[in-house]
């Protein structure tokens, strides 16, 4: 598969504003948890949870 890089800026699939950063919010004790939302509508867009 052949993978392509372009430079666009991502929708936000809640308030559909243009994405530049994203709000990173850490946690956890024996797992690495991170919440990552949009800094217009303060909406979860992703998550990722690391062992």
């Amino acid at each position: 598969m052949k993978t392509e890089k372009k430079d666009i800026k991502p929708i936000c699939p809640h308030c559909e504003a243009r994405v530049e950063r994203l709000i990173v919010i850490k946690g956890g004790w024996f797992a690495d948890h991170r919440v990552y939302c949009c800094p217009e509508c303060e909406k979860i867009v992703g998550v990722n949870f690391t062992i």
